[in-house]
């Protein structure tokens, strides 16, 4: 049975004491029946349960990187925004940190703490429409829970997670930033935000928006969990659409996909955007875009006629599938090796240096490469943006109209460490070569970096809203110590 403190009550541990506190200079959690417990504060009543048993602790202390381990000295599965503000003001009190979780799809052990408090926002969870043009999502709500309850009512977000809609948490996602299949007309996920309420790193709950709380409101969106926890998200809805029609086009040649990708996205062509570089056995590279358009039968769009001045090598034949099952396509899709070391990198890469660099990306060979495979065949998925869409200033992108986004799913066995340290290397060239060709990182998946490389990655300006920030809002730098962006706390 899990030990935990829960609304009302201490449950009591296996020695049949009870849990009254947390011990600052043992850092550790002290009952009644400890000879050692000097006197401190007890922990406030929560809705929701404290996690304090190994099992629980030991569980959540990795992602899906597979790379860091930390365990933490508790668990929080809260119930309320109460439960956060009380214990986020606890972790003040008394010297603790705070991780802040969703489905723990960061790569660099950005969601982890040693001896401190891990906030599981996966019991937080519900999603509802609040009016015709907006719907309310708890943190801990997977994007399938908000196109449940949004589509059945002919609404729906303009943009989705472009991977398995259940693999990713609302918060986590507007924590990091996230892109989709729409992002160039739409920009990034946190760019399609109404609203927040968010409790801060010095525990106040706080409502904040483009008009209210702005700066906070900037702060927290890709902020990484540096300025407070999401407790509830307003998403901005629009009329869904019935049906989509979609099909892939095959290139052979990089410089006319690369032109034929950046077209498209700045002209707006098609509704869903993607694409996806493939090696195949002979280890020749394929590449291919795939685009959609959304429609209400029967006034379906003649998606031939759309792509008939493209230079592709091939076409496949168009596939016709509702707007739900279009979204939802991915979720029985498999390939990524979910239990072995997998320091996957994601970049935004201008695009005027897209052709030299993804030319240092395909000549690596497959074993130094270790990309993931999917369906048995090496990938790298890709993305055209238009910059302009991308207005939140801790999603940085490139200073051009253009740029490509690049996504490495590189992994290696579990206990190659020589494998490992190799690849870490390789990505750490790799991005530095992106640094230099004026690219931009992916917070999530961007390695681990020194305050230093960060003041760099957002530029004076807001490298100076995002500290002053962090200094208002989380004084005592309890919240997300890692990815140590200001350094070691």
């Amino acid at each position: 049975m899990k030990q935990q403190v829960s609304r009302r009550r201490f449950t009591k541990l296996a020695i049949g004491a009870a849990v009254v506190g947390f011990n600052a200079d043992q850092r550790s959690w002290v009952t009644q029946a400890s000879n050692t417990a000097r006197p401190f504060d007890r922990l406030p009543k929560l809705d929701g349960a404290l996690l304090l048993d190994e099992a629980s602790r030991r569980a959540i202390a990795t992602d899906q990187g597979k790379m860091f381990h930390r365990v933490p000295a508790a668990v929080l599965t809260p119930r309320s925004a109460q439960d956060i503000v009380a214990m986020v003001q606890y972790a003040n009190h008394h010297g603790l940190k705070v991780a802040i979780r969703g489905n723990g799809h960061s790569r660099y052990g950005q969601t982890q703490v040693e001896a401190g408090v891990v906030i599981d926002l996966r019991s937080l969870n519900a999603a509802r429409l609040r009016t015709r043009d907006s719907a309310d999502a708890q943190p801990g709500a997977f994007w399938s829970a908000v196109a449940d309850a949004t589509l059945p009512r002919g609404l729906t977000p303009r943009l989705f997670p472009g991977t398995c809609l259940a693999l990713l948490t609302v918060g986590g996602t507007l924590s990091a930033g996230g892109i989709g299949m729409t992002s160039h007309r739409y920009g990034a996920l946190v760019d399609n935000v109404t609203d927040l309420d968010v409790v801060t790193g010095d525990g106040r709950f706080v409502t904040c928006s483009p008009e209210h709380e702005g700066e906070l409101f900037d702060m927290v969106l890709a902020g990484q969990g540096q300025c407070g926890v999401i407790v509830r998200v307003g998403l901005p809805l629009a009329p869904a659409p019935s049906n989509v029609v979609f099909h892939e086009l095959t290139y052979t040649d990089l410089d006319a996909f690369l032109a034929d990708q950046f077209r498209l996205a700045s002209e707006g062509r098609f509704d869903g955007q993607r694409g996806t570089m493939k090696r195949g056995e002979s280890g020749a590279w394929t590449f291919v875009i795939e685009v959609g358009k959304f429609f209400t039968p029967p006034d379906e769009p003649d998606i031939r006629a759309l792509e008939a001045d493209l230079r592709f090598a091939s076409a496949a034949a168009p596939a016709r599938m509702t707007y739900y099952d279009y979204l939802f396509r991915f979720e029985t899709r498999g390939g990524l090796a979910v239990d072995r070391p997998s320091p996957f990198i994601t970049m935004w890469i201008p695009a005027s240096a897209s052709r030299t660099y993804l030319d240092s990306v395909l000549s690596l060979t497959p074993v130094v490469a270790a990309l993931a495979r999917f369906q048995g065949v090496e990938q790298i998925s890709c993305y055209p943006l238009n910059t302009r869409c991308f207005k939140r200033p801790l999603f940085k992108v490139p200073n051009e109209a253009q740029a490509f986004a690049l996504w490495l799913f590189r992994s290696v066995k579990p206990g190659d460490e020589a494998a490992l340290s190799a690849l870490l290397a390789s990505n750490r060239e790799l991005l530095a070569k992106m640094t230099a060709a004026g690219g931009k990182r992916y917070a999530p998946y961007s390695m681990v970096i020194s305050p230093a490389e960060w003041q760099a990655h957002y530029g004076p300006e807001v490298w100076r809203r995002f500290v002053t920030a962090k200094a208002k809002y989380d004084p005592n730098r309890v919240l997300s110590p890692h990815p140590a962006i200001f350094g070691e706390n």
